[in-house]
């Protein structure tokens, strides 16, 4: 059964009007049956061309109203006046009776009114129903409608939360994965950030230096390992591979640590250690590894002395020889380690080193060779008392024009049976070397050029000797062109030859000796030549003859090629 609200809706729909009272009441009498609308409605047609509400007849008032059939033939004035109240009083109690009906209690004064001023005609049950039905139509749709937001807002925030939730989980997938750690560890090695990589290999227990991290990228990089295409197979392996180097040793990898947020595994850049084991002769022997704490070394025994950083890096070796205590840096040489285990053999024996000097220092004349502090000898080629991957510092003392230097101090490894050694000189060391050799050119060019004089002095003054001997014999003046002839000296020997000087002192002639040039020094444009002289005199008389020996200063002013004399000092000797 259809509710009364839903058959005045319907009924509105269909006929396209309100339903009058009667058809209400009408609909109620059917139990709203809504198959009898159009009935309903077309009985209300019918009635409407029957006449007015004058004119209704008794049948046209409803049972419920119980009016009586037999009012309507009473006396005239008596029913006129009854027909008058009924005409008033039927829809009024029809449109009391709907309400009553449609809203289960009374209209209140302003609805009576309303339908007063409508004559009854038509009772508000359709469009207060219409209005609570229009009402309750917006009340849906905006329930609706915030629904709708509501769910827009929800859909929304769902978006946004997987949007959210797939970002991170993208995001931290890519800051947790192993590609997210080779990535880094491949940036900070381009960027040589050696920090970083220090710290990427480094955990809580096991703390990787700075140094370390750069030697072992110098290590794999004179290897000629491409780093980051080993990272990218390791990456696409999802670190289940490693790189294994040519001698089977483990080097770099990545191993897992814990899981962001029980999920996300996260990883760390692994570098595998290399397990060392020493063998020595030496006595009283120990070694300390690095900072780490010092292991004592038992003689002719294989010791393993623990894991270390697959890197190289210097253990301090102390021990006897036979030449006396040694103590040295011991490098650890990896290219000699297979399946990450190096042994090291720390035996005492007798290398040669072969030493090659700078090229600056070809006129050196002298070297002595310093090994780590000690002269080893003084020549190129010494022989050391070593161990096998000693770290030798050496350097050399040399001598070039009896002035000392000293090269640069190189670090070398003893690993053949003959050592190469390359020495450097520092710049400031080639400077003056450079300066040291200028200056040895200049005296020897200095002595050069003396010589040159002096040998052309020697013959200046044999030359003169002969003309003075000549004069002497002939008692003539064959000198005059090796004088300033306005000097004293000058005119001292043209006495003693054509003056008379000779012939009194009864000399026939000089026969020479020995000439020999003692020095000769350049002072104020003039040369001042020392000799030493002797020549034997010979009489005319019967005087033995004498062997004349003097020192002589000859001052000597230079003319053109040549020089003229313009004073004599003579001295017995």
């Amino acid at each position: 059964m259809a509710t009364k609200e839903k058959w005045v809706e319907l009924f509105e729909g269909v006929i396209g009007r309100k339903p009058s009272p009667e058809e209400f009441m009408a609909a109620k009498a059917v139990d709203f049956d809504l198959k009898s609308i159009q009935s309903i409605a077309g009985r209300s047609q019918k009635s409407s061309e029957q006449p007015t509400n004058s004119e209704i007849t008794p049948e046209d008032i409803p049972d419920k109203e119980k009016v009586d059939e037999h009012a309507a033939f009473e006396p005239a004035q008596e029913s006129t006046l009854k027909q008058t109240s009924e005409q008033v009083a039927a829809p009024q109690e029809i449109w009391l009776t709907a309400f009553q009906e449609a809203f289960k209690r009374q209209p209140s004064p302003e609805e009576f009114q309303m339908a007063q001023s409508q004559g009854f005609s038509s009772i508000p049950i359709h469009s207060k129903l219409t209005e609570k039905n229009n009402s309750s139509q917006l009340d849906i749709k905006k329930d609706k409608k915030q629904i709708f937001k509501k769910k827009v807002v929800l859909s929304g925030l769902g978006l946004l939360i997987l949007i959210s939730l797939i970002g991170s989980f993208f995001y931290l997938s890519s800051v947790t994965g192993v590609k997210a750690v080779t990535d880094k560890f491949a940036m900070a090695i381009k960027n040589k950030n050696y920090d970083q990589v220090a710290s990427l290999l480094s955990t809580d227990s096991d703390r990787w230096t700075r140094a370390e991290a750069k030697n072992l990228i110098s290590y794999l990089n004179r290897k000629d390992i491409n780093i980051e295409t080993e990272l990218s197979n390791i990456e696409k392996s999802n670190g289940e591979s490693s790189f294994t180097d040519e001698n089977d040793n483990q080097i770099l990898g990545v191993a897992k640590t814990s899981k962001k947020f029980g999920i996300f595994q996260e990883y760390r850049m692994l570098v595998y250690s290399v397990k060392v084991r020493i063998t020595t002769n030496l006595d009283g022997a120990t070694i300390k590894p690095g900072d780490k704490e010092t292991i004592n070394l038992k003689k002719d025994t294989q010791i393993e002395i623990g894991d270390f950083h697959f890197t190289e890096q210097d253990f301090l070796l102390k021990g006897k020889t036979e030449i006396g205590n040694v103590e040295t840096k011991i490098k650890l040489d990896l290219d000699k380690a297979k399946d990450n285990q190096l042994d090291l053999s720390l035996k005492s024996e007798k290398k040669q080193l072969n030493i090659t000097m700078p090229k600056e220092t070809s006129t050196a004349t002298a070297y002595k060779i310093i090994v780590n502090g000690k002269e080893a000898g003084d020549s190129l080629s010494p022989e050391v008392q070593v161990i096998p991957d000693q770290e030798l510092e050496v350097y050399a003392n040399f001598f070039i024009n009896d002035v000392s230097f000293t090269t640069n101090k190189e670090k070398v490894v003893a690993k053949d049976d003959r050592i190469e050694v390359v020495l450097t000189v520092s710049n400031d060391v080639v400077k003056r070397i450079k300066e040291v050799e200028a200056s040895q050119k200049a005296k020897e060019e200095e002595k050069r050029k003396q010589e040159e004089k002096k040998a052309q002095i020697s013959i200046f003054l044999s030359d003169y000797r002969s003309a003075v001997f000549d004069s002497v014999s002939s008692r003539s003046n064959y000198f005059s062109k090796y004088y300033d002839t306005s000097s004293a000296a000058y005119k001292e020997m043209v006495n003693w030859t054509t003056g008379g000087g000779v012939q009194k002192a009864k000399i026939d002639y000089y026969k020479p000796g020995a000439l020999e040039i003692r020095e000769v020094r350049e002072e104020k444009g003039s040369y001042i030549v020392t000799t030493y002289e002797d020549f034997t005199v010979y009489y005319i008389d019967n005087t033995p003859n004498s062997v004349n020996r003097k020192n002589k200063v000859y001052y000597l002013k230079p003319v053109g090629n040549s020089f003229v004399i313009y004073d004599i000092q003579v001295s017995e000797e």
